[in-house]
């Protein structure tokens, strides 16, 4: 009867109710969902952007600090070479004294042994390398033993 057919109606009431309940409960869900989603995915390009940033300045460092180490080397090497051509420059101009008082002629020596790109003169072939005493003439220059010693040591360097 008429209470079964009551009962049947409230069942179904409370079935919709559920049903409703339930689909309103995934919703918001799957919209919860989709929120972080959205909000995970603008952290990880944020966080992508900040690196990016600084790995550029970390790199850029790097490229300055390493342009100063080539800069302060290349500036020692030519103070040791300034250094050397007078250090040569004396001691030719010491042994040309001595030479003299001995009667002993000496025409000017190169100030350097090092040509304009950078080779040593006579580096490789000792045969050109100026090698007579005396003033024989302008291509030839007397030569003492530090100055032999030294033209040796830098061909040394030069093929090293």
């Amino acid at each position: 009867g008429k209470h079964f057919e009551e009962v049947r109606a409230k069942v179904g009431d409370v079935q919709r109710q559920q049903a409703d309940a339930t689909a309103e409960h995934q919703r918001r869900l799957e919209e919860t969902l989709m929120q972080k989603g959205v909000a995970q995915s603008a952290g990880v390009a944020e966080r992508s952007t900040k690196a990016s940033q600084h790995n550029g300045q970390v790199a850029e460092k790097v490229q300055k600090h390493q342009e100063e180490i080539q800069r302060r080397s290349e500036q020692r090497r030519e103070q040791q070479q300034t250094a050397q051509q007078k250090a040569d420059e004396l001691r030719e101009q010491i042994r040309c004294k001595s030479s003299a008082r001995g009667n002993e002629g000496c025409t000017s020596a190169p100030s350097s042994p090092i040509g304009k790109s950078g080779v040593v003169v006579g580096a490789g072939n000792t045969a050109s390398m100026p090698t007579g005493l005396g003033s024989q003439g302008s291509s030839q220059f007397c030569l003492s033993g530090v100055w032999r010693s030294l033209m040796l040591s830098l061909q040394r360097r030069s093929e090293a």
